[in-house]
């Protein structure tokens, strides 16, 4: 039987789904100096993948009733993708994001996996249009800071990692940051996570390395988020993906490793046992730890954990939206209201809008060449007692 938070409300960021360009993902959600919600995501897309991604940011001031028009924080000339925002105080924040090189594009659009044969040409018309001083400029995991609540942005520079929602901040005022290194992982290196920190917010060096889980050491190790507890107890989940099989046979959920002197050292991975990935980590001021993630397998949508003991133990797979039409989802992050409630934003399909396969589009060639593109949507909701 599933088990279900309490859901306040719930209702849409952004959406729209008869525009070429509105395919939106990946989102993360802060509050400002303000209070004011604020959202960033990769928007301006097409498709799953394509090469005319942006980090875009909308503000809410009213906890999700409304939003503002979309605005610019990192565009650069490849594809923005996963954004993280992080407000580190007196108005600073930093987004962070990725992109890939034009021959990966190349790659996705000649497999023709996403998308209609109009929009991978759309992409494939676009990529000649770059050159190679662009791509090594901005090739890369880049950061960008803010240094009046979000109205402005700096130019983006590169960091040494990845991760979708980006780094967290310390108690200190310091950031950590654990990814994938990024762009590749040094030569001979077995290690697929590292961790990173900065106490500037732009030179970050290095605290450790994180070994593969024994459980399964050939499955892929990515998109990770940490966090530290009061106790100052170093909180690490990583996704865990048996790349190459469809999600309803692989391995996709999430392990955890933890440092309790600082990040210089990890215990061993273990897989906790959600069913399902990337995690988002957010301690609640009642003492909670949360950590959301979505489900791509049947019963698609976005679920929670929690732990009540420093993450020792988990209750699991609690549902916070079960809407979801398809595995093309996820990715969720938290943070918390005023009094108490979680504000929860992920990606999906609306309901009604699913994807259309390419099974779909033999069977139906007038289908709408943009038809059920993903939007951002969110959640409002309480821990169960």
């Amino acid at each position: 039987m599933s088990k279900y938070v309490q859901i306040i409300d719930s209702g849409v960021v952004i959406s729209r789904p008869d525009n070429v360009f509105g395919y939106s993902a990946w989102p993360s959600v802060a509050r400002d100096a303000n209070g004011d919600l604020l959202v960033a995501f990769s928007g301006n897309r097409i498709m799953h993948v394509c090469p005319f991604g942006k980090v875009l940011i909308v503000k809410s001031k009213d906890e999700g009733k409304t939003w503002s028009a979309p605005m610019i924080a990192v565009d650069t000339p490849l594809d923005d993708r996963d954004a993280g925002i992080l407000n580190v105080g007196d108005g600073r924040l930093v987004v962070t994001t990725f992109n890939n090189t034009r021959e990966n594009q190349r790659k996705w659009a000649e497999g023709g996996k996403y998308g209609t044969e109009v929009l991978r040409n759309l992409a494939l018309a676009y990529l000649p249009t770059l050159c190679d001083a662009q791509e090594e400029k901005y090739y890369g995991s880049l950061m960008s800071i803010s240094e009046d609540n979000g109205f402005s942005w700096g130019e983006p520079f590169k960091v040494p990692v990845s991760a979708p929602h980006g780094p967290n901040l310390l108690k200190n005022g310091s950031l950590i940051y654990a990814g994938i290194p990024f762009p590749g992982k040094p030569a001979g290196s077995s290690y697929p996570i590292a961790v990173y920190r900065s106490d500037n917010y732009r030179d970050f060096y290095k605290l450790a390395d994180i070994p593969v889980c024994p459980e399964a050491p050939d499955v892929l190790y990515v998109e990770p988020h940490i966090i530290e507890l009061p106790n100052g107890r170093l909180v690490l989940h990583i996704r865990m993906d048996e790349v190459g099989k469809r999600y309803e046979e692989k391995l996709f959920t999430i392990c955890q490793s933890i440092s309790d002197d600082g990040g210089k050292t990890w215990t061993t991975p273990k897989i906790i046992g959600s069913t399902g990935a990337p995690p988002h980590l957010m301690l609640h001021s009642s003492g909670t730890l949360i950590c959301a993630y979505g489900r791509r397998t049947p019963g698609y949508g976005i679920q929670v954990m929690f732990s009540r003991d420093n993450a020792e133990t988990w209750d699991t797979d609690y549902y916070i939206w079960d809407e979801g039409e398809s595995a093309d989802l996820g990715y969720p992050a938290s943070v918390e209201l005023d009094n108490g409630d979680i504000f929860t934003v992920f990606y999906a399909a609306k309901k009604g809008e699913k994807l259309p396969s390419s099974k779909d589009k033999k069977e139906n060639p007038e289908m709408k060449t943009y038809s059920g593109m993903c939007s951002i949507l969110w959640t409002r909701w309480r821990i169960p007692e």
